[in-house]
């Protein structure tokens, strides 16, 4: 069964991740929301949230792997990280009118069986806040959270480990706001943990971005109130110390919320769009050098603005899956505001098997006798590459 790749594309509040397998590395997409095809009038869809969409480098290929278990709700903003073969989901907001709100559940997908479990964590303590557009990373076994927008927590044990801040912009965002509040869930023990930290740390945000660096975790802007930032505080998850801002003086990327910042590997990581805090949306891309502490305006060929996409390094590859083209609070009835190609840039050397597999595919048809000389699973991954384009979509069941 093949399907068009452009609807499930079209997409914002999801997570993009790259994920390992045995033959390789591939980019995993889950959740969000679209627009409604069949309204005329600006109106949400969200994606299924029984679907994991899988992109294969290697051959251009996009599968979807149909999931079992205790599913998450269909919802947007909410955080998910890989650890080895689990993908941990956290947090969002419920798109479903009998769950609307934010979440502070955690599920876990096994990347190999399909199968979803939700998590009941020992919170002797206290749980986490409900939130979503929060950042997330894993390091030593466990899953960090920071930051985020939501309701106020039930309990305030902890309230003294973080700041709340709450919105009254507008009455629809009456009983939620911003925080920082920091988290982490042990996988070993199936605990919430509440790590102690020195240094100040960042201010209350959400749609803030992020990546972790060896024992360092980088986190960039995001949106507090009325205000868009453009500061860059380091976390050392050794000393569990954070930095001060590391931008005033320098030459860097101006305030915005809804943007990507993501690890290149070789001390270099890549920040792109976002919405400023003129309400304008990005489409600027900068490269932060960890090692010397700068920032350097990378042009790019053409104009491709958009905001609340995620992006991913997968294999050589900077990919960028999803987004808005225009300012999402305008409420355009239009459904062209949705961006629904993927953006691709090799950052690093591709790797030898993969040149190959590029070259042969380009040089030799699917049906030529010469594929045959090749190794039999070479051969299936040379077929692969030929059979489909990158427009199509592979259906697989579980």
């Amino acid at each position: 069964m093949y399907d068009t790749v452009d609807r499930k594309l079209m997409r914002v509040g999801h997570i993009a991740l790259d994920f390992q397998r045995y033959n390789g590395h591939v980019l995993l997409v889950w959740g969000g929301y679209t627009q409604n095809p069949n309204q005329e009038t600006f109106d949400q869809e969200y994606h299924d949230p029984s679907e994991i969409l899988l992109y294969d480098p290697m051959v251009e290929r996009w599968t979807i792997r149909t999931t079992k278990g205790h599913i998450p709700p269909a919802n947007s903003g909410s955080c998910g990280v890989i650890v080895g073969d689990l993908l941990f989901i956290y947090g969002g907001y419920f798109g479903d009118p009998d769950l609307e709100g934010n979440s502070n559940n955690i599920y876990q997908l096994n990347l190999f069986t399909w199968i979803w479990t939700r998590l009941e964590p020992d919170a002797t303590r206290c749980k986490p806040l409900h939130r979503d557009k929060l950042f997330g990373w894993a390091y030593n076994n466990k899953v960090f959270f920071f930051g985020g927008f939501g309701t106020p927590a039930d309990d305030d044990r902890n309230a003294d480990q973080y700041d709340y801040i709450p919105d009254r912009s507008h009455q629809w965002y009456m009983g939620r706001g911003w925080n920082n509040q920091l988290v982490a869930y042990n996988i070993d023990s199936n605990k919430w943990e509440w790590p102690e930290t020195s240094g100040l740390p960042p201010s209350p945000r959400a749609a803030l971005a992020g990546f972790r660096c060896q024992s360092r975790v980088y986190i960039f802007g995001g949106r507090l109130q009325g205000t868009r930032l453009n500061d860059l505080y380091v976390l050392d998850l050794k000393s569990m110390s954070w930095s001060e801002n590391l931008n005033p003086g320098k030459v860097f990327p101006c305030g915005r919320s809804w943007h990507s910042f993501t690890y290149l590997g070789s001390s270099k990581a890549i920040l792109y769009g976002g919405l400023s805090a003129e309400g304008e949306v990005l489409g600027d891309c900068w490269m932060y050098d960890i090692e010397r502490n700068n920032w350097t305006e990378i042009p790019l060929k053409g104009s491709d603005k958009r905001l609340w996409h995620q992006s991913a390094m997968v294999d050589s590859d900077w990919i960028v899956i999803g987004g808005v083209r225009s300012n999402i609070h305008s409420y355009q009835p239009d459904g062209t505001i949705y961006a629904d190609n993927i953006l691709s840039m090799t950052v690093a050397p591709k790797t030898l098997l993969r040149s190959c597999v590029e070259s042969i595919a380009n040089y030799v048809g699917h049906g030529d006798p010469f594929i045959s000389l090749l190794p039999k699973h070479l051969q299936e991954v040379v077929k692969a590459r030929a059979r489909y384009t990158s427009r199509d979509i592979v259906e697989k069941s579980s």
